[in-house]
């Protein structure tokens, strides 16, 4: 199956490289993700900052596997372009698009920056709901799991 055309305008302006995909990484991706999300349901809700974390990491997860079904990865600091396209590929909400988005600047901002402000239970729980809601979408959109 060919790329989609806003991968390979990607590739031509170096945002992504195209990389052969490894076998059995797509499924690896998925499980992770899948993973993540179990973690996050075991938490308890106070753990608010793990628990969105985790769900956040999940979701990467899911990027990185729509990436590489593609046959493409990021280059450098092409991480929130990814997320921006796959987001897309997976039809986010006009409500969730921003979120997700903003979920990563508030990750690297609590990871590298500052913990302040804490993360709220309301974003901690949007997050988990969003890679609960687009696991089951990636694993169609990569032919792990068919639509029925």
């Amino acid at each position: 199956m060919p790329r989609p055309a806003e991968y390979e305008n990607l590739i031509k302006i170096k945002a992504i490289e195209e990389v052969l995909p490894t076998t059995g990484a797509v499924k690896g991706f998925l499980d992770n993700a899948k993973n993540y999300l179990e973690a996050c349901e075991l938490l308890p809700e106070e753990k608010t900052l793990q628990i969105f974390t985790m769900a956040y990491e999940g979701y990467f997860q899911i990027v990185q596997a729509i990436l590489e079904h593609h046959g493409v990865r990021t280059k450098d600091a092409g991480r929130n372009l990814a997320i921006q396209r796959v987001s897309s590929d997976l039809k986010l909400t006009s409500a969730e698009m921003p979120f997700v988005i903003r979920a990563h600047e508030r990750r690297n901002n609590t990871a590298y920056r500052s913990p302040f402000p804490p993360v709220s239970d309301a974003d901690a729980q949007a997050m988990v709901s969003i890679l609960k809601k687009y696991l089951p979408v990636a694993m169609v959109l990569t032919g792990l799991f068919h639509k029925t």
